[in-house]
């Protein structure tokens, strides 16, 4: 089948018209009906039936079409294995990087690393801190960027700060009229959207209501879980519930229409931001010399005192 066919029979088969196939095809519609006869001529089978109202394809007709959108599928996943082997990336520094504090971070130093090293060419790898930390333990990662993940023998960390997390609602009621802080047993009554399960502040927020006050995550009024903060953003203003966010994502929707912060009656929910590193993976002196970049260059107030 050669690639002209196919191109013929997916327009007949999405138009079902003669006309409207040969202005797809930029052809005119007799020279697509003659083309359309050498193809049936060279099979030695009619494939199509022309009607008033169109073209239908015969069985012999509807059995080329079926294998025309199969070949059309491999020739896209040709396409794209060919453009991949083109971008082909020889990283120096695999760093992996949360997807909070490490996404807002990460590149920003980066670019400021490749202005000193201009050969360094570094892959940040986003994810989830329990995918993270296995990349290290396999020696996938030079090192990686984590938000509280417990302590494990074979890894190192150095803390750069502390941030904390916010409370957020609609901006409607009965989150708008309560007065603040707004009480825990309040709290615990309104809807909550989870936002990154998977990621290490959650941690946080379990370990700070279980030790206070005996109360685990699930003894929250859960309504959702969300894996992008984007999508729990705007579940918080769509009106179905609270959610509790990171500083960064904070400082990117703090004037966001339809949304509130607020203060509860408890201490702040802090969380540690770590470097982390697989104790027995030798990294080269540029990945050593990027991950003392980082901790000294992060900007200044990123962990500056919160009220």
């Amino acid at each position: 089948m050669l690639l002209d066919d196919i191109e013929i029979f997916l327009a007949l088969s999405e138009t079902k018209s003669l006309s409207q196939a040969a202005e797809r095809l930029y052809m005119s519609r007799p020279g697509l009906s003659q083309k359309l006869a050498n193809i049936e001529s060279r099979y030695g089978a009619k494939l199509y039936e022309r009607t008033s109202s169109g073209v239908v394809p015969t069985p012999a007709g509807q059995i080329v079409t079926k294998f025309a959108k199969k070949i059309s599928v491999l020739e896209s996943a040709l396409a794209a294995e060919l453009a991949a082997a083109d971008e082909h990336f020889d990283s120096t520094i695999e760093v992996g990087m949360s997807f909070a504090d490490g996404v807002t971070l990460l590149p920003a130093l980066v670019r400021k690393f490749h202005d000193v090293h201009p050969e360094a060419l570094v892959h940040l790898d986003a994810g989830y801190e329990p995918e993270l930390m296995k990349k290290l333990k396999e020696g996938k990662l030079d090192f990686a960027l984590l938000e509280n993940q417990p302590i494990e023998d074979e890894i190192s960390r150095e803390t750069l700060g502390y941030k904390r997390l916010r409370f957020c609602a609609p901006d409607k009621p009965p989150y708008n009229s309560t007065p603040q802080p707004v009480k825990v047993e309040t709290l615990l009554e309104w809807p909550m959207i989870i936002y990154e399960w998977n990621s290490g502040r959650h941690m946080v927020g379990n370990r700070h209501f279980r030790e206070r006050y005996g109360i685990s995550l699930t003894d929250h009024n859960m309504v959702a879980r969300f894996d992008t903060h984007e999508a729990m953003m705007n579940g918080a203003k769509a009106g179905l519930g609270w959610a509790t966010v990171p500083d960064c994502i904070y400082e990117r929707y703090r004037n966001e229409p339809g949304l509130i912060w607020f203060k509860v009656d408890t201490d702040p929910m802090r969380y540690p931001v770590d470097l982390a590193w697989h104790t027995g993976r030798l990294m080269s002196p540029l990945a050593l010399e990027f991950k003392d970049f980082i901790r000294d260059n992060v900007p200044k107030g990123y962990f500056g005192t919160n009220e």
